[in-house]
This record gives structure tokens, sequence and C-alpha cells, in this order.
């Protein structure tokens, strides 16, 4: 044990070096708070290496033969908590980012429901693959040219399963198409559907849950967007001729491409960026703005920009849309990547528990993660701040301050300080996210997942107290 803690230290060290020659990652100090959306910095240690293996021992940090005092509190919390722990499962994973150690691990690597928190494995994964600038663009597009104010030919609709695009949106759309000249349309208004496979709802949604569409023309978050746009084209006074239709684009056509191989075909466009749907998804655990995320994943045209962009094409050379499948493909590579990276680094048998991944919400009941993934892909993320951590944590719930986590935690050491994505469905409660510890400047990333609860106000009590333990 004492030599797998003399080569993490000289790995972290090593890391840190090429990090400050190699990368663009801006330096972290070595204590701070929790970055707020100014770019505060987080403390050194793992944020510019690989998650570090678990010990055997659990709840004693890397290598460290007895329970630091911080353990020992959280397990006299566990055992006051004994009679709901009893007849419950726990699944319970914290990481000390800071020094790079195990602070606790109880059932990390059971497989269990993550509820909301799957949101979190959405966000990251779109984050790395996508980019923080990557937008959602809703287009009209056409092969045809404009004469004498008519378009000869179809108008299509493409859609990009906005779910914040609104009436007000659509209108802007017919002003730009109306001021490229367009007054008729000699051909039909044909509505492009082909960025998602045909499936309105989620593997595994219940029926009796109030759900909704997946569509990629959404407009105010319901399928509506081919009317309002025949209705805003009629007050604008723009015809058409020969009516809606459904169909696919013929010419090829990436919304991320700025160039005018595909701008030449763009007649109007509304783009919006993943920053801003991640907001509400996170913040409000809105499960339409995180299937929309999930399947972004799946787009046609993956952008080869960046280094996650350019694992999506690889798995999807043809441009073929694959749909929810080749979404879970994707998030499950990165979930494998975080783990199989470190396994190798450090020469150490891999045996990690996989999960599942079913939507981008969890709303699913197929869903299921381990509070070891979690934690591995908060660390993954903090490594890399300006792409993913810092709008990560500009996006996620703050505690006593916004979002689902408003009203907990307030009037203590966690208030504004534990940022951290909630999860609720039937029997289940999880928390997962970031917090700092007051007293040291250590940034902790834990995973709390209670299922099987009679009642979830007993699971949420029990992350607050904890949380409340790491912030202190």
């Amino acid at each position: 044990m004492k030599a797998y803690r003399y080569a993490l230290i000289l790995f972290v060290a090593v890391a840190l070096a090429a990090c400050k020659t190699t990368t663009k990652t801006a330096t972290l100090p070595q204590k701070a708070t929790l970055p707020t959306a100014a770019g505060e910095g987080l403390g050194e240690g793992l944020y510019s290496a690989q998650p570090s293996p678990l010990p055997d021992a659990r709840g004693t940090g890397a290598g460290l033969t007895e329970k630091s005092p911080l353990a020992q509190r959280i397990d006299s919390l566990l055992l006051t908590a004994d009679t709901l722990l009893q007849s419950t499962q726990l699944g319970l994973h914290i990481i000390d980012l800071s020094s790079g150690e195990i602070v606790y691990a109880k059932g990390e690597r059971q497989r269990m429901r993550p509820a909301s928190t799957e949101k979190m494995v959405t966000a990251i994964t779109a984050l790395d693959c996508l980019g923080p600038s990557y937008c959602f663009t809703t287009a009209l597009l056409s092969a045809a040219t404009v004469s004498g104010g008519t378009l000869q030919g179809d108008l299509y609709v493409r859609g990009a399963m906005d779910p914040l695009l609104s009436v007000a949106d659509v209108r802007r759309l017919v002003s730009q198409l109306k001021a490229a000249g367009v007054k008729k349309v000699a051909g039909r208004l044909v509505a492009d559907v082909s960025m998602k496979d045909e499936d309105e709802y989620g593997w595994g949604w219940c029926w009796d849950d109030e759900n909704p569409v997946l569509s990629p023309l959404l407009c105010g978050g319901k399928p509506a967007l081919i009317d309002q746009l025949r209705s805003a084209l009629r007050t604008a006074g723009i015809t058409v001729s020969k009516g809606t239709a459904k169909g696919t684009f013929p010419k090829q056509y990436d919304p991320a491409d700025t160039t005018s191989a595909s701008k030449r075909y763009e007649l109007a466009a509304i783009r919006r960026p993943l920053t801003e749907v991640l907001k509400p998804m996170m913040k409000e655990s809105d499960n339409l703005c995180a299937e929309a995320v999930f399947y972004q994943l799946s787009r046609p045209t993956p952008s080869p920009s960046r280094e996650g962009g350019e694992r999506l094409a690889l798995k999807n050379p043809t441009g073929k849309h694959w749909g929810r499948k080749r979404s879970a493909a994707i998030i499950n590579e990165l979930i494998e990547r975080t783990a199989n990276s470190q396994c190798s680094m450090f020469n150490v048998q891999c045996s990690m528990a996989t999960g599942l991944v079913a939507d981008g919400s969890g709303l699913s009941l197929y869903n299921y993660q381990t509070p070891e993934t979690f934690t591995r892909l908060l660390t993954y993320a903090a490594a890399r701040q300006d792409s993913i951590y810092l709008p990560l944590l500009e996006a996620l719930p703050i505690a006593g301050v916004d979002g689902t986590l408003e009203k907990r935690m307030k009037d203590t050491p966690a208030a504004a300080n534990v940022r951290a994505k909630t999860g609720s469905v039937s029997a289940v409660s999880t928390l997962v996210g970031y917090t700092t510890q007051r007293s040291t400047g250590h940034v902790f990333a834990f995973a709390i997942l209670n299922n099987g609860l009679p009642r979830m106000a007993e699971g949420r009590t029990l992350q607050d107290k904890i949380c409340i333990l790491l912030s202190e």
C-alpha cells in the first residue's frame, strides 16, 4: 500500500508539471473555494491527473491505515441512521480532489437507480464531446434559388430539438426569411425530423408519468414548430404553394459548419448555446432539456473541431443517425475511458462495476449507475476547468440559494457552498456534486444514492447532514 501511495504522489507531481507546460487549463491554487461564474480556482491534487484507484480499506483515504476524523464522523452519522439503512440501500463515495484521497466509500460499486442525477452524466458527456459553445440550431433550408421574391422549390424546416425554442423565435426565423427576399414558396413546407429516431418517449418511461414528447420540431416545449411556423408565415404575408409534407433535406448540411458549404443552403436559423439549455436542465431538473441534450450526442454530422467531436465522428463515420442507443454508447465510452485510463496508469486490475444508460434525464426505470461512476466523472470534469467544470458549476443548483436545492441546507456551512444535482423518483433520492471544506479549502466530489426509501425526505435529510459535515 505504501508503494502504491508513493506511486500516486509521484504521478500527481509529474502530471502537475506537465499541466503547467503543455495545457491551457488555468493554474489551480493550492487552497481555494469552489469556483464561481467569475472563474475562481480550485485546489490542485488530482485536477490535472486521472482519478486514483480505490484503496481496499473503505473510508480510510488512499493508502492510509486509520480512518480520518472526517471519516469517523461520517461513520457516527451513519450509525444514527442505522434503522433507515437496515431496510434501504445507500451508495456513498467521497473524493478529496485537493489531495487525491478517498474520504469515504460505502457501497460505491453498487448499481443503483440514479433518478435525475443521471442528468449529471448527460451534462458532463455533452460538455466533453460537444463543448460549451455548441449550439442547438433550428434552420430554414432550401437548395432552390430565390427569383423575383419567390423561392423556386421546397422550404425545409430542420428541427434541432431545441427545448427552449419559443413563438418569438419562430417569428425571428420568418423575419430572417423575409430579409432573404422570400415572399412566396413555390414548393412545399417540408418538416425535416431526421436529427433523431422516431421514438416519442424514452425507453423504460412509466406510462402514468407526465412525460415530455421527444420531437425535433419543438416550440414552447411541445411538437408545435410546424403549426407555429405556418401561422407566422401567414402573418408575414409569405405564401406556400404546395402545402406541408415530411422529408429529409437532400443536401449535406452541418449547422456547426460555418463555411459556405453549409451556409449557402441556410435561409434562416436560430442558434441556442448548450450552456443556455444546461441551466434549466440542471437547476430545475427539466427532463425535456436533458433529453434534448442527450440526443445532440447522436447528431448525424458532428463537428470534428473538438477531441470529443472526433470520437463521435469515428463512431458514426457515415453520418447515419443512430438515435438513443448511439447516445448511450457515447456516454458509456466516456465512463469506460475514465475508469480504464486510471487502471492502466497505475497498472492495477480494473474491476469497475458498470451501469446502464437508458435515457438522458433519469426518468427511465432502466437507468443504473454506481456512486463510483459519478465521482470519476466529477473528477474528470474538474480536471477540465474551462471546457467542462466551470460551465457545469454555473448550471448546478446551489444549496440554500436556487434550483432544486433552494430550500435545503440553509444557514449551514453547506449553504452557498454545495453545488449538486438532485434526483427524486418513487423510493429513490440522490445527490451528486461538489462542496468545499471551509476549514481547509479542500474540494470534495461526492455521490450519495439512496434507494428503497419509504419516505424520500429521510434520504434527503441524510444527504444534507453528510454535505454539512463535508463543508465544515
